[in-house]
């Protein structure tokens, strides 16, 4: 079951220097703030064309892309709606602070950061989902691997992001509450993808090429991947295949036939 992240209870500018609050304190609408925490032992799955799995066995590292090559095109912006009206959030925090927002300013400073931030998609679901293999796999020669909460939680370094994605309508303004914010809404469209996100940002000193698509996170595979399932579809060759990569890089783990009808 899904429960509320932890909210802060308002928004103030802050010294970067000492940390101490330099202005006034203004409240969050709980409505608005996007990040969610899951059960940990719920689990979740990552839909991939062999490709993919083969390089996330072969590298021991989950991929992360870049969000503006991603098909949504509001990923990392404002809705629709916020250039009708602010959320009750931000509209309270400009208040406060005499801010004029600058549409302009805004779409130059997400443009930015839809090239300067990482991201890995997990699907929560109790079972497989036809649904998913047709969105995310271009044919039979592919598979499913699940993880859980508690695995991403726990062996991903603490510095990603992890959280359910907040759906909403058009006329849903989106707050921006810090740089990364904006990636964990999407439009209601989107739902049936029920999508756990995981968001990388480079470090400080670490530099990102207009050709840098995607970014690999070395991780524990033995602890990160739970079961492996091969396409419903998938022939004796491909399964024989999977299984052996399987057999050298996951030797716990053995490769599952789809539980869907072909």
């Amino acid at each position: 079951m899904t429960k509320r992240a932890h909210i802060p209870p308002y928004r103030a500018m802050i010294d970067r220097r000492t940390g101490n609050v330099v202005g006034p304190v203004v409240p969050i609408d709980p409505k608005d703030w996007p990040y969610s925490e899951i059960d940990p032992s719920e689990v979740l799955w990552r839909y991939m064309d062999f490709r993919k799995f083969d390089d996330l066995v072969r590298t021991s590292a989950i991929y992360f892309s870049r969000p503006d090559k991603f098909k949504d095109p509001f990923e990392g912006r404002f809705s629709p709606a916020n250039w009708i009206r602010m959320s009750s959030s931000d509209a309270a925090f400009y208040a406060a602070y005499r801010i004029d927002r600058s549409q302009d300013d805004a779409e130059s400073a997400q443009e930015t950061m839809r090239r300067c931030v990482f991201i890995s998609c997990w699907q929560r679901g109790r079972k497989e989902n036809r649904e998913m293999w047709n969105a995310y796999t271009s044919n039979p020669e592919s598979v499913v691997v699940t993880s859980s909460a508690k695995a991403l939680d726990r062996f991903l370094p603490e510095k990603i992001v992890k959280s359910p994605v907040k759906y909403h309508h058009d006329n849903y303004p989106r707050t921006q509450f810090g740089y990364t914010t904006l990636f964990f809404y999407k439009p209601a469209d989107y739902r049936i993808e029920h999508e756990f996100r995981l968001l990388l940002t480079p470090g400080e000193n670490e530099s990102i090429s207009y050709e840098d698509f995607g970014r690999r996170v070395p991780v524990n595979l033995k602890k990160i991947i739970h079961r492996v399932i091969s396409h419903p579809r998938a022939t004796k060759e491909f399964k024989a295949m999977v299984d052996e990569l399987v057999g050298v890089h996951l030797k716990r783990i053995r490769r599952e036939d789809s539980s869907l009808l072909p």
